[in-house]
């Protein structure tokens, strides 16, 4: 069903669209090709970003409790907080990214001017100053407070700049096909070489600090090189609207709202099950060396199954593969629910299914996310990326924030002592954690995505009624 067709009782913008389509050939819509290279340079920038999110996602929760010795309710209400801080500032910092003008463009200058400062805030997370008690716990949520201003000033002008380099929808699952190609391979290389490194830079707190200042050295070098191999090729001259006028335009765009409401559920569920992968398979499973293992095989499934995907989503739509990652990871962690393995077949079975669900979220949420841009403009004539992809990040952040709170909460709950032996409740707590959460929140942002209704057809009718409007100086 077109998306045209949304709202029903909407004759006259039906008709507009409608006219569109047909005239599109005639006016033309604007799609850059982007070369094999550029598309690599842009997704490369997500290698940079992911070398410290992907970095504290995965153990700045372990580092708090088992390093640090910071209770885990507090660890993770540290990490809950500074993320729901940048949630709010997201949508702050993407409108003034959205209004910004230079010899650069409006997006790419953040990846110049934020390197530096970043990868020092990451470092002074990590450093070795002897605190214990409460002022180590103030020192740890003001510099990961800072680390999350910083991170949102830089990351959300690079994520808005994919809907600046080409309006091709295809085009636009290449650009996210690429960041998520070297995100999971990010996470791949943290999962394989963080706690080996730390141990061979001395171990414990000092060996993470080593580590640190090795991850933010090669992500200020390769944000440089992003920002010099990258291009805004879209040229948008119109007058730059109020935040008023792109609050309403993000209220009336339907398929904006699904996906974000999908994405919370996906998201919180994601970020719980890594985090609380690392708890299970180091006491459960009862191997830290498991760690290591464990996500190796989660991540290096999650990499080697997102070119499967994009051929996929090329074949059927982004919302039929979200459906399919998302009943992957349900039968998953169902299976670690019930069947809790602990070695054997069924153990790596179920990581690697997690591997494969995790990635098709990642895939589609990203590159669904720049087809809603041109559906509010063609919605409401104003086209407000900086809006959207700031709004999404803050539910995202939200759910990251959520996410790890409930894990630190949880551990607590269930009787989690830090470095010693758990009880057989503790690990049957720990099991539940880890199965039962994911699975719940995976299977409702299934139920939300059924009703998006953008697939490559529908977008490329967008972007003809789109022209169409241009052409002839048309509004909404």
């Amino acid at each position: 069903m077109s998306g045209f067709m949304l709202e029903g009782n909407d004759v006259k913008e039906t008709s507009v669209a409608a006219r569109g389509a047909r005239d599109g050939q005639r006016t033309g819509s604007s799609a850059p090709r982007l070369s094999l290279g550029r598309v690599v340079s842009y997704g490369a920038g997500d290698f940079a970003f992911n070398l410290s999110f992907t970095f504290c996602s995965l153990f700045l929760l372990y580092f708090y409790t088992d390093i640090l010795g910071i209770n885990a309710t507090t660890a993770g209400l540290v990490i809950m907080v500074a993320l729901v801080w940048e949630g709010v500032t997201d949508p702050i910092i993407g409108m003034i990214a959205n209004r910004t003008r230079s010899r650069w463009g409006r997006y790419r200058p953040y990846l110049l001017f934020g390197a530096i400062p970043l990868a020092l805030s990451v470092v002074a997370m990590f450093a070795p100053l002897g605190l214990s008690g409460g002022a180590l716990v103030a020192y740890a949520f003001v510099t990961h407070l800072i680390y999350r201003t910083i991170f949102g000033f830089v990351n959300i002008p690079y994520v808005t700049l994919s809907a600046q380099m080409t309006r091709d929808s295809n085009q636009r699952g290449q650009l996210a096909g690429a960041r998520m190609i070297f995100a999971i391979l990010c996470g791949l290389t943290m999962g394989a070489l963080t706690l080996p490194l730390a141990k061979a830079f001395g171990g414990g707190h000092a060996g993470f600090f080593s580590v640190s200042i090795l991850y933010s050295a090669l992500a200020t070098i390769i944000l440089l090189v992003c920002f010099v191999t990258t291009r805004e090729a879209i040229e948008d001259e119109t007058e730059h609207p109020s935040f008023a006028t792109m609050a309403q335009t993000l209220r009336v765009n339907r398929p904006f709202l699904i996906l974000l409401l999908a994405t919370v559920l996906g998201a919180t569920g994601f970020t719980m099950s890594g985090k609380a992968l690392v708890y299970y398979l180091k006491y459960y499973v009862g191997s830290e060396a498991m760690v290591t293992a464990g996500l190796v095989a989660t991540l290096g499934t999650a990499a080697l199954a997102i070119i499967p995907w994009m051929l996929v989503t090329r074949r059927t739509s982004k919302r039929v593969v979200w459906l399919a990652g998302a009943s992957i990871n349900v039968i998953a962690y169902l299976a670690i629910f019930l069947i809790a393995p602990r070695s054997g077949p069924w153990l790596w079975l179920t990581l690697v299914a997690t591997g494969i669900g995790n990635s098709a979220f990642t895939l589609t949420f990203w590159s669904m996310l720049p087809d809603t841009v041109e559906y509010g403009e063609w919605k409401t004539g104003t086209r407000s990326e900086g809006a959207i992809f700031g709004l999404i990040s803050f539910t995202q952040k939200i759910a990251f924030g959520l996410g790890t709170g409930l894990i630190g909460v949880m551990l607590d709950h269930v009787g989690y002592v830090a470095n010693h032996a758990q009880s057989s409740e503790t690990l049957h707590g720990i099991t539940a954690i880890y199965g039962l959460g994911p699975l719940l929140l995976f299977l409702g942002s299934a139920l939300a995505i059924l009703a998006y209704p953008i697939d490559d057809l529908t977008h490329r009718r967008l972007l003809r009624a789109i022209a169409w409007r241009r052409a002839r100086g048309l509004g909404a």
